[in-house]
C-alpha cells in the first residue's frame, strides 16, 4: 500500500532507476545552428528542469550537458542561477479559510512587484498544484480566481512584458478539468470577463483520485469522492500521459485559449519497483519527449508554434533522490537526474536526458501566423482609404537564442506577378518555441478592389520548414453593396 507523504511539489515517495540510450542520426539540416566544440552546448527552449532547493544549489550541479534552457525551484527568486538557464518564478498561495476568498501569498506583494520590475520578461507561475489539497497550494476555485486576478494585474503593472502562467494542476483528469471550469466560472462572475491568460500550465502525473487514498485526492470545491481509480503500475502509462495533453488542448480550444502556449511545468514517473519495471520507465521518458516535441494538431494546437500541442516541458527532478534504507524507501522522490550522495554525479536518468538532447539539432522555423487588416470591412464612398495590415510572425524552432528574420508583404503571389508593397519590408529577431511578434504596415491610398495579400518570412541562414514561410489573406474593398432578402422556412 502506498502511503501519502508530504512533498514540496508532488505526492508519493517511490523510486525508479532509469537507464536509457537514445540516438538520432543524420546530417545537419538547412537552418541548423551549431555550437563549436569549445562552447557550452546550445540549450533547447523546450526542455526544462524542476529543482528542490533543499537538495542544494542548482548552480553547483553540472546541468549544462542536459541542454535544458529553464528551471523551476518553486520560489520567486533562486539562491543561485546557472548562467545558461532561465528561472521560471513561482508565487505560492495559501487559503486560510474555505468560507472566504482571502488568501496569503509568498513572497509578499511588494517583493513580487520589485522582482518583476528588476527582471522584465520573466515567466511567473501563479500557484503550484492549486487543485492538490493539504500538501500543495490547495485553493478553492473562487479563491484562486481572485488571487490570480490580483496577482496578474500586479505583475502586469510592474512589468508589461511579464509572461504569466495559470493553472499548474497536478494532472489532467475530468475532475481537474471540472475544477478549472469552476475557476473560469468564478472569474467571469466576479470580474465580468473571461480570465486573461498568457500561458496555461499543467502537470501530467498519473495518480489515483479518491478521498483518503494515495495519489492526488479530490480537487477542492469539486463534489466527488473518487475519480481516476488508477493503480501504481499505471504511473508510467504513455497512453494516459498523451491523452492528458490532448484533453487539455481540447479544453483550451473549447474555452477560447487555443492561441495560448501550453507548458508542462512538472512531470515524470513517480512510482518505482516493484510496480514499474525499468524498461517501462525508459519507454515513458523517450515517448514523452518524442510526443511533446513532434505532435501537432491544426484544430487545437498552438498556431505560433506550427500547431504543436506543447511548447515546453520540465522534468522532475534535478537531484531529489529517493534512497532505500532499513528495508524501505525513504526521503526524496523518483526521477532524479543527479545523485547528491555521490557528489551530484549524473544518474542513469540524467545520462538518458543528456543522451537524448545530445542528438537533437538546433533548428529555425520562422513563419507568418496570420494576417489581420483594419478596418476589416470597407465600403468606399469617395476617395481611396488607408488600411493597416497586421502580420503575426513566430519562430517555431527549438532554441532560446534569437534568430533574425525578414518579413515582406506583397499584393499578389510573389512568384506569380505579385508586387512588394512600398516599404513593406521588416526585420526582427525571435527565440523559438512559439515566440511571436505583431508587425504593422500602413497601406495608403488603396482603391476599391479585391486584393490577395501575401506575407512571406525568411530566416537568416535558412529555415528548417520552408513550406510554412508564406500565407495569404483575401481583402475586399468594395464600392457597392447589395442587400439580399433573408429567407426563413420551417423544416418538417
Amino acid at each position: 500500500m502506498l502511503s501519502r507523504l508530504n512533498k514540496n511539489h508532488t505526492f508519493i515517495h517511490i523510486i525508479v532507476l532509469i537507464g536509457i540510450f537514445f540516438v538520432l542520426g543524420g546530417n545537419l539540416p538547412l537552418g541548423t545552428v551549431q555550437a563549436s566544440a569549445d562552447e557550452t552546448p546550445t540549450p533547447f527552449c523546450r526542455f526544462g528542469l524542476n529543482h528542490n532547493v533543499l537538495t542544494g544549489e542548482l548552480a553547483l550541479i553540472p546541468t549544462e550537458p542536459l541542454r535544458a534552457s529553464f528551471f523551476m525551484d518553486y520560489q520567486a527568486t533562486p539562491p543561485s542561477k546557472p548562467a545558461h538557464m532561465e528561472h521560471y518564478r513561482m508565487v505560492r498561495l495559501n487559503q486560510p479559510d474555505r468560507n472566504s476568498t482571502d488568501y496569503t501569498v509568498s513572497p509578499s506583494a511588494n517583493t513580487i512587484q520589485a522582482l518583476a520590475q528588476a527582471n522584465p520578461g520573466s515567466v511567473w507561475l501563479i500557484g503550484n498544484e492549486i487543485d492538490r489539497i493539504r500538501w500543495q497550494d490547495d485553493m478553492m476555485p473562487a479563491a484562486y480566481a481572485r488571487a490570480y486576478h490580483e496577482l496578474y494585474h500586479l505583475l502586469r503593472d510592474a512589468d508589461p512584458s511579464a509572461r504569466i502562467v495559470a493553472g499548474n494542476i497536478v494532472q489532467v483528469s475530468p475532475l481537474r478539468l471540472r475544477y478549472l471550469d469552476l475557476v473560469l466560472e468564478a472569474y467571469r462572475s466576479m470580474y465580468g470577463q473571461p480570465m486573461p491568460i498568457d500561458i496555461w500550465g499543467i502537470h501530467t502525473f498519473i495518480l489515483r483520485e479518491k478521498r483518503g487514498d494515495w495519489g492526488a485526492e479530490i480537487p477542492p470545491g469539486v463534489d466527488a469522492t473518487e475519480g481516476w481509480l488508477l493503480e501504481p503500475n499505471q504511473n508510467a502509462d504513455v497512453g494516459i500521459f498523451q491523452q492528458q495533453i490532448v484533453d487539455f488542448r481540447r479544453w483550451m480550444h473549447k474555452n477560447g485559449y487555443q492561441d495560448n502556449p501550453l507548458y508542462v511545468t512538472e512531470y515524470g514517473v513517480l512510482i518505482g519497483p516493484p510496480w514499474i519495471a525499468v524498461q517501462d520507465v525508459i519507454n515513458f521518458m523517450t515517448a514523452s519527449f518524442d510526443y511533446m516535441l513532434n505532435t501537432r494538431d491544426v484544430t487545437t494546437g498552438y498556431p505560433a508554434d506550427n500547431y504543436r500541442l506543447v511548447q515546453n516541458f520540465s522534468w522532475y527532478s534535478v537531484n531529489d533522490k529517493l534512497t532505500y534504507a532499513n528495508g524501505q524507501w525513504v526521503g526524496g522522490y523518483n526521477g532524479y537526474l543527479f545523485e547528491p550522495d555521490r557528489g551530484n554525479q549524473r544518474s542513469e536518468m540524467g545520462d538518458a536526458y543528456a543522451a537524448y538532447t545530445a542528438h537533437l539539432q538546433p533548428q529555425i522555423d520562422m513563419l507568418p501566423v496570420r494576417i489581420m487588416v483594419e478596418p476589416a470591412s470597407l465600403l468606399r464612398t469617395t476617395e481611396p482609404v488607408t488600411l493597416t495590415v497586421n502580420v503575426q510572425v513566430a519562430n517555431a524552432g527549438n532554441t532560446m537564442s534569437e534568430q533574425n528574420f525578414t518579413l515582406r508583404i506583397y499584393n499578389g503571389a510573389p512568384d506569380n506577378g505579385g508586387v512588394l508593397l512600398d516599404n513593406a519590408e521588416f526585420t526582427g529577431s525571435l527565440a523559438g518555441c512559439g515566440q511571436s511578434i505583431w508587425l504593422s504596415y500602413i497601406w495608403r491610398d488603396v482603391p476599391s478592389d479585391l486584393y490577395t495579400l501575401y506575407a512571406e518570412v525568411t530566416a537568416d541562414g535558412g529555415d528548417n520548414e520552408p513550406a510554412n514561410d508564406r500565407i495569404h489573406q483575401v481583402v475586399l474593398f468594395a464600392d457597392e453593396q447589395v442587400f439580399l432578402p433573408s429567407i426563413v422556412y420551417q423544416v418538417r
